[in-house]
């Protein structure tokens, strides 16, 4: 249930009073003697559903976008009405979210003082890159509850829908500028602990894990990004718990910019321009999630003429959006395609050294996995070798099964790749011996 106060000028009151009755809602109504343009407070209480459709023919009858009026979340009453309609809150579907003013000032809300969210900015930068460095899951998470860029990606779609461009305008500012200023921070903080050595300078960065996921990104990062928009609009649209969908969109962001000041500190451009792209790739798609979404959800502007404005705006923005997805996300389509053919050499390897090895002589011989490896910061270089890892019994030993594998793989791949065989020693679990994993031999071959 929410409250609704307006403030009403006299020319007013008697055409809202009627639209109201006609409605069937209880309203009171209090003089207002203390400011010249307003005569009246008018006071009425509905379904969060109805706050909508009731102001849209309050917009007709004379009441302005412009006049004074607050919505208020009732928590409870004296009487248990609202108690009894708790059920018209938890509706899913079109109706069951919030009204286009209540959308607004709730955009608003999300966004902090700029000291605030430049400082959580930079804090969650600086644990991103610590947990970077370390390859700390953990520490990235962390960062990613801190970040505070939930309200700057929904205000400025909910600026766009709604024709409040200074709404709009600040979304888009502190989008930019956390942004820069988590790259900023980032890239200062790895250079620090580079030249003071508590990060050795000499360390392999792009080796870590967590920091290789970040490279080469393809087209699950783009769904991830728009996946983290669309459940962002949804949480403040609908007034759902918006902590954890802030870490998704969170999750698209500051690991990437992290990354990319990493790189840049340690003197790596491919780092630095892969993770860049992936931000401002994540970016673009979280902004056209939204836009997309509360478009779906019918916020519009009150007037018809707002509402012309609106949809040209709407469509010149997102047009420009899909166009720079489509141009900046060209690495990300590359890398997919790269990865969906070495996906299908690793089958087809895979596939032949079974055959391969399908005899009685390699009877107790299987193929563990197959993997073609490249590298990472050159999505058009072609995979440099492959490993294929072979399960064999303890104490066995085969000695041109390295051999059998090379003459496979040169077979049914068409260019030039780096064998390695590795072995792995398994006991068979029926022997009552406890299973094990070691790696006993490893075997290269130049083809």
């Amino acid at each position: 249930m929410r409250l609704v106060q307006l403030a009403v000028p006299e020319e007013s009151l008697s055409a809202i009073e009627s639209v109201l009755d006609e409605e069937g809602i209880d309203y009171y109504c209090t003089d207002e003697r203390r400011r010249e343009r307003y005569d009246a407070i008018v006071s009425f209480t509905v379904d969060s559903p109805d706050v909508e459709p009731v102001l849209d023919r309050l917009y007709e009858v004379g009441f302005d976008s412009d006049d004074h009026g607050v919505i208020v979340d009732i928590e409870s009453d004296l009487f248990e009405e609202i108690e009894r309609d708790q059920e018209s809150e938890s509706e899913i579907g079109h109706h069951a979210r919030i009204a286009d003013a209540e959308l607004r000032a709730e955009a608003g809300n999300q966004i902090m003082d700029p000291y605030s969210f430049a400082l959580m900015t930079v804090l969650s930068a600086l644990v991103a890159t610590v947990g970077l460095i370390l390859d700390s899951a953990a520490a990235i998470i962390g960062a990613m509850v801190i970040a505070p860029l939930l309200g700057p990606a929904l205000s400025s779609t909910v600026g766009t829908v709604v024709n409040d461009q200074a709404l709009f305008r600040k979304g888009v500012a502190y989008q930019i500028g956390g942004g820069l200023l988590a790259v900023g921070s980032a890239t200062l903080f790895a250079w620090l602990l580079r030249i003071t050595h508590v990060a050795p300078p000499g360390r392999a960065v792009a080796d870590t894990a967590q920091i290789a996921a970040r490279l080469s990104p393809d087209i699950l990062s783009l769904i991830l990004a728009l996946g983290a928009g669309a459940a962002g609009v949804l949480s403040l649209a609908t007034r759902t718990k918006s902590a954890i969908v802030g870490v998704m969109i969170a999750a698209a962001l500051v690991p990437p910019a992290a990354t990319a000041g990493v790189g840049l500190a340690w003197g790596l451009p491919v780092v630095a321009i892969d993770s860049g792209i992936l931000v401002v790739v994540n970016l673009l798609a979280i902004n056209l999630a939204g836009l997309a979404v509360f478009w779906y959800l019918g916020y519009r502007p009150p007037t018809w003429i707002g509402l012309e404005h609106t949809r040209k705006t709407l469509l010149k923005r997102s047009g420009v959006i899909v166009l720079a997805l489509l141009v900046i996300s060209v690495p990300l389509f590359v890398t997919t395609v790269a990865k969906i053919e070495g996906s299908k050499l690793e089958g087809r390897i895979e596939a032949d050294v079974q055959e391969a090895i399908d005899r009685p002589r390699y009877d107790e011989v299987s193929v563990r996995s197959v993997r073609v490896v490249k590298d990472p910061t050159d999505i058009t270089h072609p995979p440099d070798h492959v490993v294929v890892t072979l399960d064999i019994p303890p104490g066995d030993h085969y000695g041109n099964l390295s051999g059998v594998v090379g003459d496979a793989v040169t077979d049914v791949s068409e260019q030039d790749l780096a064998i390695q065989v590795e072995y792995e020693q398994v006991a068979e679990p029926d022997t009552g011996e406890e299973v094990a994993t070691t790696v006993v031999g490893r075997g290269s071959i130049e083809r």
